[in-house]
């Protein structure tokens, strides 16, 4: 009895159970990327395959409880890992709207310099002086200012066909997600129904998000940085 409790006490331990244990640790970095989620599945699936590695019949290797401890990690990881992204893909693509909101409502009130401030400098035409001569009254060169914004802005074909629309317009405004080029863009879906003459406008929008110091806090300024027109 004493040989065989030693030759029990010694059984080798399952290797797949000792990297189940250690691909479960690792799962917890699929928490900060999607291109991590490998992690959990793999972590799962040699969890699930060291636990039949120590329980078929005849078996003499030991390791059962770090193959369930690996398989609870992946298991638990990867679940908190794709609740966290959908999570913050809604909020992201929440906000990504509401900048199109703010920026369409900034349009049809003719706060175009409000409007023009929410757009890349990339989008806008080059500017061709200030519009204004030395000597002239401060006032003349605020409306100097207004009427270059105004005409850069409404330069743009996709600013100009949401001015020509017209405020009785419905507006449908829809997030379809990050852009697959770039990884950082999220995309808005514009829709103005009925326009002028009874067609609509559909105007494609990428927004990115830039976290910027303001006043000692951090805040998030959120930039178009194109704009297309159709779906």
């Amino acid at each position: 009895m004493k040989a065989s409790a030693e030759i029990i006490s010694y059984r080798p331990v399952s290797k797949l159970a000792v990297a189940a244990a250690v691909l479960g640790v690792l799962s917890s970095l699929a928490i900060t990327t999607p291109l991590l989620w490998v992690l959990p599945l793999a972590g799962t699936a040699i969890a699930l395959v060291g636990l039949a590695d120590v329980m078929r019949l005849g078996a003499e290797k030991a390791g059962r409880a770090a193959a369930l401890v690996g398989l609870a990690l992946s298991v638990g990881f990867g679940v908190q890992a794709v609740t966290a992204s959908l999570f913050t893909r809604s909020i992201m693509e929440r906000r990504a709207q509401g900048v199109a909101h703010a920026w369409l409502d900034a349009l049809g009130e003719k706060r175009l310099s409000a409007a023009q401030s929410m757009l890349g400098q990339h989008l806008l035409p080059p500017s061709h002086g200030d519009g204004h001569r030395p000597g002239e009254p401060e006032h003349h060169e605020h409306h100097a200012h207004a009427d270059s914004t105004a005409v850069a802005i409404e330069s743009l074909p996709a600013v100009s066909a949401i001015l020509g629309c017209g405020t009785a317009a419905v507006r449908d405004v829809r997030s379809t997600g990050r852009d697959e080029e770039t990884g950082n863009d999220w995309c808005v879906q514009i829709r103005l129904s009925p326009c002028a003459g009874g067609d609509a406008v559909d105007v494609r929008l990428q927004l990115v998000p830039v976290v910027v110091n303001e006043q000692k806090r951090r805040v998030e300024r959120w930039t178009i940085t194109k704009i297309d027109l159709g779906p």
